[in-house]
């Protein structure tokens, strides 16, 4: 499995490769729009990015020791980045999760403030980061109750 700088590294390589600012949403909304269907029982206050003026849902779990993301926005822009955010964190660890930076949305240049300048993102990263957290604790837990500790 590659690391996350890794696929930041590809996800920037994809979005330099377009030849315009509109070809490059052209390709955020369509990855947005590529995401499996959120299950509606999932779309609750638990899952829900505070911070975001959109809409904006992010479902983590844990299994076999590995993240995965499922997410669904009301925005064509936050899905697409959303489905980025889904690219990076599917099959990482928990501590991996945890040191996502948000960088690489500046590399793909397709916002116009500065990531660390920006709520929206900053409310996904917060959310990302306290959910590996949590997965990260449930993991150690689980393994100390499988090792019989």
């Amino acid at each position: 499995m590659p690391s996350i700088e890794e696929i930041e590294n590809e996800i920037v390589q994809e979005f330099d490769a377009l030849p315009d600012i509109d070809a490059k949403y052209a390709h955020l909304f369509s990855l947005g729009e590529a995401l499996p269907v959120m299950d509606p029982a999932l779309k609750n206050g638990d899952t829900l990015v505070r911070g975001c003026q959109s809409a904006l849902w992010f479902h983590f779990s844990l299994e076999n020791g590995q993240c995965h993301l499922q997410t669904d926005s009301d925005s064509m822009v936050i899905k697409g980045i959303a489905a980025l955010f889904v690219r990076l964190i599917n099959g990482q660890d928990p501590e991996a999760v945890a040191n996502i930076a948000l960088d690489f949305i500046d590399r793909i240049k397709v916002w116009k403030l500065a990531s660390n300048r920006n709520n929206g993102l900053l409310a996904m990263l917060d959310h990302i980061k306290k959910e590996a957290e949590r997965l990260s604790v449930h993991d150690q837990a689980s393994q100390k109750e499988f090792l019989g500790s």
